[in-house]
């Protein structure tokens, strides 16, 4: 089975929101679940925001999804949030690194942020950045062994009253 990552179109949306809605059912109840919940965060309308503030990939398996990673030259596509970093052109974003619960432990989100990263440098980007829920300890570990590091602690971006007070702002040089 041929494994592929590639820029998602809009014909690719219905299926990457039932993706998040897969990755959101198999989360619940695990203490580093994020927040994400079913038709709550990530959703469909993220997914299209991503792919028109920036960049929204997909990790194909043969037909079917498997993985998703949205892109933006934004710290927050949504809304924003108080004390945001101030805009560079050279710093990109990553948002939303979903993958299938059948899926995981293959490798899918090391591939998903290997072509993040070319496809951000290729839009002129000396940088990449995320922001993670401090509790979420399986996506830590994911991203320093990505060659992410952790430059500041307890960031508030604006989420306590979902119960998510602080994150780490994560940083990898292109």
């Amino acid at each position: 089975m041929a494994l592929i990552v590639r820029p998602a179109h809009e014909t690719d949306l219905p299926a990457i929101g039932e993706l998040y809605g897969t990755v959101c059912d198999a989360l619940q109840g695990k203490a580093y679940n994020p927040g994400w919940a079913r038709d709550g965060f990530p959703t469909l309308d993220c997914a299209r925001e991503y792919l028109r503030e920036g960049a929204l990939l997909i990790a194909m398996e043969d037909s079917e999804p498997v993985g998703s990673v949205g892109l933006t030259r934004e710290p927050s596509a949504e809304d924003g949030f108080e004390n945001a970093p101030d805009f560079d052109d050279k710093v990109w974003y990553l948002h939303v690194l979903a993958v299938h619960p059948a899926h995981q432990r293959r490798g899918i989100s090391s591939l998903l942020l290997s072509a993040a990263e070319d496809y951000s440098r290729a839009q002129g980007a000396n940088t990449m950045r995320l922001y993670v829920w401090e509790g979420n300890a399986p996506a830590l570990r994911a991203y320093e062994k990505s060659g992410y590091s952790c430059v500041k602690r307890d960031v508030d971006i604006g989420l306590a009253g979902f119960g998510l007070p602080r994150f780490f702002l994560y940083e990898k040089p292109l």
